[in-house]
């Protein structure tokens, strides 16, 4: 239970120990020093017990540590160590969509700190336990101005109540004025479509430190547990109980801070630095190229398959306007003709995946291009003729016959007054190029 005189308790205790920390070495000495030493040493003490008295340590701590100490749960010193720019305290309900983590989906966001190293033991008075059994923080009672904290700080009433709000406004931050600095980042968010109307909001984005910190230790709670250290040892245990275990692969480590992560913030010093990095997989995104076949277009070869090859065509036009017949030249126009081969070659399999078996009996295409664009029709019951067929002709030299063709038109659509100059040289490499590409999509199907 949370009372009055159990919350000072706390205080007097954490002072108590702050003071052994500090002084415990001068007095080991102390126990083995000479005459002339231990005079010193006992001065040494005496200025630590002074300094750690109830009624010295929270005045100054209230009075100046407390303008000395930035808190928050997203800081600015995460994304550059040397910024001088605003920490923001975040609390919000967790209303985040279940397909996005952030730190709304934490329950209690632990606080952090930056500022004058000196004044860092203010943030470790802040967490201090005043309720065990329930974990409750005095930062948390500060936070939601506990009635039970009146007359906690001082005897008077009125001073005991001057330093709960200098702790108060310490934890909570004064953003009336936020400021940035310029080592943070920024990002300008347009709010009008027109840009020329220059309405941005300028975003400056914070390091989530609660987030990641949270995030931190609970990858070293699944991998360094007890429980999961012993069931990776039994692994290799004969006539010994097995259970699961976690494994984590693909963490990456970025350290902020470098040989100092307590110029960041105390979390960060208390992570050594060092924060996890998830994969970062790149997203699988559903091409808008993909052509639409129509029951009435005889082949596949036309003006929309050309669209969807349009930056390789670009490429090749560039190439064939230059007019320059040199080695750098032809190799971006055979650069430029593999990329339209492979471009052909998934559209075709696109097609080949997402149309049922069949669908080529009511369509106008071509034989030789049904064999190529419908295979699983050979697999179907009373398409013996089609099978034969398939497996057969030659249909492949047609497609590749259909597909030099086509780059000639292309090119003789676009250059009107060289078109006498795509003759039988250009068929021959537009038949080559695709020959290569159909033969290096064979070798990875296999």
């Amino acid at each position: 239970m949370i009372t009055k005189t159990s919350i000072i308790k706390t205080i007097r205790q954490f002072l108590v120990e702050q003071n052994h920390k500090k002084s415990q070495t001068d007095r080991k000495k102390l126990e083995n020093a000479n005459l002339s030493d231990k005079e010193e040493l006992l001065k040494k003490i005496a200025d630590y017990d002074e300094k750690y008295r109830f009624d010295v340590w929270i005045p100054n701590a209230a009075l100046v540590l407390a303008k000395q100490l930035y808190f928050g749960t997203h800081i600015s010193r995460g994304i550059h160590s040397s910024s001088k720019g605003d920490n923001v305290n975040f609390q919000s309900a967790p209303t985040l969509p279940p397909e996005f983590v952030g730190s709304q989906l934490i329950p209690k966001l632990e606080l952090d700190a930056n500022g004058n190293a000196a004044a860092l033991p203010l943030a470790g008075f802040f967490n201090i336990i005043v309720d065990a059994e329930k974990g409750v923080t005095l930062k948390e009672l500060l936070l939601t101005d506990d009635p039970r904290l009146e007359g906690c700080f001082a005897d008077d009433p009125e001073l005991s109540n001057q330093y709960k709000v200098c702790f108060q406004n310490a934890l909570k931050g004064d953003l009336t004025k936020p400021s940035s600095d310029e080592r943070n980042k920024q990002i300008l968010w347009v709010n009008h479509p027109a840009p020329q109307e220059d309405n941005y909001t300028c975003l400056v984005p914070l390091h989530p430190s609660s987030l990641t910190n949270h995030f931190y230790y609970k990858i070293n709670q699944l991998r360094y547990s007890d429980t999961n250290k012993q069931a990776l040892s039994n692994r290799y245990k004969k006539d010994t109980e097995q259970f699961s275990y976690t494994t984590l692969q693909g963490i990456g480590v970025t350290v902020l801070g470098g040989t100092k992560p307590q110029n960041v913030s105390q979390l960060t010093s208390n992570q050594g630095g060092r924060n996890y990095l998830l994969p970062s997989l790149p997203p699988i995104f559903k091409s808008r190229e993909q052509i639409r076949l129509t029951e009435k277009q005889t082949t596949i070869f036309n003006r929309r398959l050309a669209y969807a090859c349009r930056d390789s065509f670009n490429l090749l036009y560039e190439v064939v306007g230059a007019e320059k017949n040199i080695y750098p030249e032809r190799d971006k126009r055979k650069f430029a003709l593999e990329l339209i081969a492979q471009t052909v070659l998934m559209q075709v399999e696109r097609i080949q995946k997402t149309y049922p078996a069949g669908w080529s009996k009511d369509y106008s295409l071509n034989e030789y291009q049904k064999y190529w664009l419908d295979p699983g029709r050979a697999e179907l019951d009373g398409e013996e003729i089609f099978r034969q067929h398939a497996e057969q002709d030659n249909w492949s030299a047609e497609i590749i016959r259909q597909f030099a063709l086509w780059i000639n038109a292309c090119l003789k659509w676009r250059f009107k007054s060289i078109q006498q100059d795509f003759a039988t040289p250009e068929y021959n490499q537009w038949c080559r190029d695709m020959e290569q590409a159909i033969a290096a999509q064979a070798r990875l199907n296999k």
